[in-house]
Order: C-alpha cells, then structure tokens, then sequence
C-alpha cells in the first residue's frame, strides 16, 4: 500500500480510538454529574446575618419545603444587592426548596437577610465547574472523530487512486508470448537479407 496513504489510516484510525475513549469517559463523568447530592455541598446553614462569600463561587438559597417561592431574600455587598431569584424544584433535594441565587461580585461579608427561620447556602459552581468539563472533553472528543473521519476518507481515496493508477499502467504493458517473440526475432533477422539482396547492382 501507498506508504502515505498507509500513514493517513493510521493516523486516522488512532484518532477516531482517542476520541471514542475520551467520549466514553466523559459520559461517565456526566452521568455522575447528574447525581450530585447537594447536601453534601452546604457551605452555610442559619439565620440572618453576615455571611462571608467568596467572590469565585456561586451560591443557591434553600428554605424548608414549608414555605414557598415568594420567600423575601436579600444579599447586601457594598450596597448593592446580589441576589436573583430563581425558584426551580428541579433542584429541590431532601426537604429544602431552592429560592433563587447569590452571585458574589467580590470576596467579603455579605449581609444576607431571608425570611424564613432557617436557610441554607449551596456551592453550586465547584460541582458544575466538573460537568462543564466534562462537557467541553466530549466536545473535543467529537470533533477529534469528526477529524480522524476526515483523515481516514483521505487516506481511503488516496489508497484506491494509487491502485487505480497501477492497474492502468499495467493494462498499458505488451505481453508477448513465445510463439510472438520467435516471430518478431526472424522478422527482425530477415529485414537486412531483403534490403541488401541486390547489393551488387548499385553500382
């Protein structure tokens, strides 16, 4: 086989293996993702008061399922508020009822006030920080078997022009059996007897 076109194939069929185990893998991941037990992310569980918040973090706002969505909130930083509401009992787990979330614009103590007896503050972000991974490697893996696709169509293409170009250049060859090559060596042999026959007479 055509020495590039053999490199092609491997390069491609390497690829394709590459991507297919890093989707593999980061379905994996994303399934366990799916699962994530937000209790175990509790970073605050309380009262009213001031609560420090890191500026790279985000936070989600849980109350008892008692209550309900129109739970007054607010997150004072530096005078401004921080909270969004956002109520989805999608994310609801055990007996506590997501209101909304804080987005932190710095570090430091926020003054945050809900009116319920107790709430409590979820890291949202370090648990999706790992399914967004997990998303961009099977991003990558996709377009890496998109590529090696690609690759191996090239290599294929360039395989069977080669062959094709070998098989013409075959059919373009003479054969002569035996029988012809006798033929053509006394044909040959014969030629100078015929023109030099009368040799005598050209003077």
């Amino acid at each position: 086989m055509y020495s590039g076109a053999k490199a092609l194939l491997v390069i491609g069929a390497l690829g394709m293996l590459g991507s297919l185990v890093l989707i593999g893998s980061s379905s994996d991941g994303l399934s366990d993702v799916e699962e994530i037990d937000w209790a175990e992310w509790i970073v605050y569980k309380g009262g009213d008061g001031e609560i420090y918040l890191d500026e790279t973090t985000g936070y989600t706002v849980y109350v008892d399922k008692s209550n309900d969505c129109s739970v007054s909130v607010s997150a004072m930083f530096r005078g401004e508020e921080h909270y969004d509401a956002y109520c989805d009992s999608f994310y609801d787990f055990d007996n506590w009822m997501q209101l909304g979330d804080i987005y932190p614009s710095g570090s430091g103590n926020y003054d945050i006030e809900v009116d319920a007896d107790e709430f409590v503050l979820v890291d949202w972000t370090t648990p999706m920080n790992t399914d967004m991974e997990e998303v961009e490697n099977s991003a990558i893996g996709l377009m890496g078997c998109c590529l090696s696709l690609v690759i191996l169509m090239i290599g294929v293409i360039v395989a069977v022009s080669k062959k094709e170009s070998e098989v013409v250049i075959g059919q373009n060859q003479v054969i002569l059996f035996p029988e012809e090559m006798a033929s053509e060596e006394d044909s040959q042999s014969e030629s100078p007897q015929k023109t030099d026959g009368n040799w005598w007479e050209q003077d």
